[in-house]
């Protein structure tokens, strides 16, 4: 080993708990390289992952036309192309289940009614039918 600088190189020392030294060979410096190499790969990759466009809690509320049909509080949580969130009525929350599209389109149910709509940027507008009510929804996203 002393013979040859480009061995002696590739040849650290390591320090064990009894004081002793022990060389350290190419292999266990390979799996130092590739543990700390995830490390920074796996911090960097987190950083970097850029959430949906239309991820996000949305608040605000659904009014209708008719007269007799009350203003609803709403709630939507969306996660990737996940959409779940209610409505509040008086006396009535009904559940929302639905899928967002890449371009903003929402396909859901409110209940057991069809609920369609279209995210822009921080903003939702859809509608809803129920009995004779015509429902307008519109949403701010809140975080």
């Amino acid at each position: 080993m002393a013979d040859d600088p480009d061995e002696e190189k590739r040849w650290e020392i390591a320090k064990l708990d009894s004081g002793r030294a022990v060389p350290e060979g190419p292999m266990k410096r390979l799996l130092r390289i590739a543990a700390v190499a995830h490390l920074l790969l796996s911090s960097g990759f987190s950083d970097a992952y850029a959430a949906d466009p239309y991820d996000g809690n949305w608040t605000g509320s659904a009014t209708s036309t008719g007269g007799r049909c009350r203003p609803a509080r709403v709630t939507l949580s969306v996660e990737g192309r996940v959409v779940t969130g209610q409505a509040r009525f008086e006396g009535d929350a009904p559940n929302i289940h639905g899928t967002v599209l890449e371009d903003g389109a929402l396909g859901a149910t409110i209940g057991f009614q069809h609920l369609t709509g279209k995210f822009t940027q921080d903003e939702f507008e859809g509608t809803f039918k129920s009995s004779d009510c015509v429902w307008k929804m519109l949403l701010k996203r809140t975080k």
